[in-house]
């Protein structure tokens, strides 16, 4: 792990938790602030180092709190556009639940510190459609996903507003146990609580409800483009929140039998490890090693923010998980190359995989397009070498968690 990223979790750990305060040279503030803006936790970080700035570097104080000021005002909008949600669907008498955002601020001593982003929100199907026309009636018009198999709903309002209206959420998996988490996913909105954070009045989702969002977000996200710090972020202030006992309580039975038993272990070690948290005895598992520890968090923060900091992580994904099932298994890059390639081939010529025997043929066509596409520029070959053994490193950290297997 470089030294910034070193510096930046002592930092960030000490603002959360008020572990030991670390003695930061001067010469490294740029640096740690910048790459707290790839992690998305600027807002968390900045106040650290805002006295000895003004003091001793004020250009760049004046840089820096510009950034900050500007993540206040979106954040004191994303908290209106929260209240105004609130009563446009109470006024409306639709039943809804936040996701993500503000849900996971409220577990924050500090609400100020969690940056925030767009305003998700969750409806029935049953209510999607009366639920669309009362968002446009407030002024938002669609930007995207406006189709019956859309996982969600995109709108946006001059200047700034986003709203992102699910009916379901991403990195479920197919299958019996994508159906058993569907199911439980369904009671979200009724298990649902009323809080008020900063004047902001809103539905959020109770506290198991709101772990299995954020596991599933961040399997979702980790295995493709990545997560960023502020995600780890909010697991460790609500896995510290809530306490050993009670997460054990709520949750070890039902992530059991969804296969993220292990992984939310795996994130709480992390946690422990690297953001200062207190131990929790029911994450602890033997046959987890630091090495594997610290290989998570790094791979958390190459990527950055949805993996803002190398889009290369984009093209790594089809080389690491499994289509549909979402799962991390173990089998080397080469065989999984070849998955891929019979996944591509099978839906670009699907009479290959009607014919087995005919699938060399729908690999050549698919070599024949690849080349094709280097040919007209379309496509860069530059960098898939490192591109592989990214993939392949990463697909080894995915497969240790076990994702998903009962």
């Amino acid at each position: 792990m470089i030294h910034t990223h070193k510096e930046l979790l002592r930092v960030v750990a000490h603002q959360l938790f008020n572990t030991e305060k670390p003695q930061i040279n001067s010469r490294d503030f740029s640096a740690i602030l910048n790459e707290a803006k790839s992690q998305t936790v600027f807002s968390t970080v900045f106040p650290f180092f805002r006295d000895a700035l003004q003091k001793d570097h004020p250009q760049k104080y004046l840089k820096y709190q510009e950034l900050f000021l500007g993540n206040i005002i979106v954040n004191t909008n994303n908290l209106a556009e929260h209240d105004e949600l609130h009563r446009l669907m109470t006024e409306n008498g639709i039943p809804y639940c936040i996701l993500k955002g503000i849900a996971s601020a409220y577990y924050y001593a500090n609400p100020a510190l969690r940056e925030m982003g767009d305003v998700d929100f969750l409806v029935a199907e049953e209510d999607f459609e009366r639920t669309k026309q009362a968002v446009l009636g407030a002024g938002f018009a669609v930007d995207h996903g406006d189709d019956a198999d859309s996982i969600h709903t995109a709108y946006k309002r001059l200047p700034n507003s986003i709203l992102e209206q699910h009916r379901s959420v991403n990195g479920i998996p197919d299958g019996e146990v994508g159906e058993r988490i569907k199911a439980e996913l369904g009671r979200t909105i009724e298990t649902s609580v009323s809080i008020t954070l900063d004047g902001a009045a809103c539905r959020i989702p109770d506290d198991f409800h709101h772990g299995l969002v954020m596991l599933l977000h961040v399997v979702s996200h980790m295995t493709s483009e990545g997560i960023g710090l502020r995600h780890l972020c909010d697991w460790a202030v609500f896995v510290n929140k809530l306490g050993s006992g009670k997460f054990k309580s709520l949750f070890e039975e039902k992530l059991g039998s969804f296969g993220l038993w292990r992984f939310a272990q795996i994130l709480t070690m992390v946690c422990e490890r690297h953001l200062g948290i207190a131990q929790m005895d029911w994450a602890q598992c033997e046959s987890v090693t630091d090495g594997q520890l610290d290989a998570v968090m790094e791979d958390i923060l190459n990527g950055g923010n949805f993996g803002k900091k190398d889009m290369n992580r984009y093209r790594e994904i089809k080389y690491i998980s499994n289509r549909g099932t979402r799962t991390v298994d173990d089998k080397n890059i080469v065989s999984q190359v070849f998955a891929t390639l019979n996944r591509k081939t099978y839906t670009d010529h699907p009479w290959t995989e009607r014919h087995k025997l005919l699938l060399p043929a729908g690999w050549m066509l698919e070599g024949g397009r690849y080349i094709g596409l280097l040919a007209s520029g379309k496509r860069k070959s530059k960098g898939t070498s490192s591109m592989l053994k990214e993939a392949s490193k990463r697909k080894d950290i995915y497969s240790k968690m076990k994702l998903f297997e009962i």
